[in-house]
């Protein structure tokens, strides 16, 4: 499977994406106050939806793509320090993703408040599409590929995360082609529409391969994770 495309109806992330923005927001829509700017915020979405549109693009590779010094796909080398932490062993595949939600629209820069509930109902979209992209298609697919085996899937890798340089979406759009959902990447990196996203996710074949959440918000040390602060205090926790 390579750049396989995914179109998610905006009505299937609804529901997400609104639980996601009362929580983003902070709403509690016992209160009236909030009863009133939570219409205010349905009312921006409303106003803004022709803008949204979840496509995404899925690639499966096989685990000779992967090493300690990271993961190659046609000439593309994409490092992260904390693949060093993953048994070689333990890998069976990696499924590539990325994923545009578009972006809600709305009519002027100047109530700031529209422009603000605009951002998060994008960002929302975006969040609600990477879940259901996860569980109704890469999760669905690797149970029908390795339906003879005990498999998982890890944590997301991608940039921004696990101190992978947000540079490395250049080489994302170069594996997956960016341009067929109609996102491009500027020379710092910046995809566009900036409500975009993507990484990719290895299979294990074992459930103990797993990250500490410190790793996840890790800025990355050139010297790698055997220099890293808080691996050495677990250890001495131990």
């Amino acid at each position: 499977m390579k750049n396989k495309k995914i179109f998610i109806d905006e009505a299937a992330a609804r529901s997400l994406a609104e639980k996601r923005f009362i929580q983003t927001c902070g709403f509690d829509l016992e209160r009236e106050k909030h009863q009133r700017m939570m219409k205010m915020g349905l009312k921006v979405r409303e106003d803004g939806i022709a803008g949204i549109g979840i496509k995404a693009l899925i690639s499966f590779y096989g685990p000779e793509h992967f090493s300690d010094n990271g993961v190659v796909i046609d000439d593309v080398q994409i490092t992260c320090n904390y693949f060093a932490q993953v048994p070689k062993t333990a890998v069976e595949g990696i499924y590539f993703y990325m994923l545009t939600a578009g972006e809600c629209l709305f009519s002027s820069e100047e109530n700031i408040m529209d422009f603000l509930y605009a951002d998060i109902w994008g960002t929302n979209y975006v969040d609600a599409g990477i879940q259901i992209l996860t569980e109704q298609h890469i999760q669905k697919d690797m149970e029908a590929r390795f339906s003879d085996k005990q498999v998982y899937l890890s944590e997301e890798f991608g940039p921004g995360y696990f101190g992978m340089p947000v540079i490395e979406t250049r080489k994302f759009a170069s594996i997956l082609d960016a341009s067929s959902i109609g996102v491009r990447v500027k020379e710092s990196g910046l995809m566009i529409p900036q409500k975009t996203c993507a990484g990719f996710y290895l299979v294990y074949n074992r459930a103990d391969v797993k990250a500490e959440p410190s790793c996840m918000q890790c800025y990355g040390n050139a010297d790698g994770c055997q220099f890293c602060a808080i691996k050495a205090k677990m250890k001495e926790e131990a």
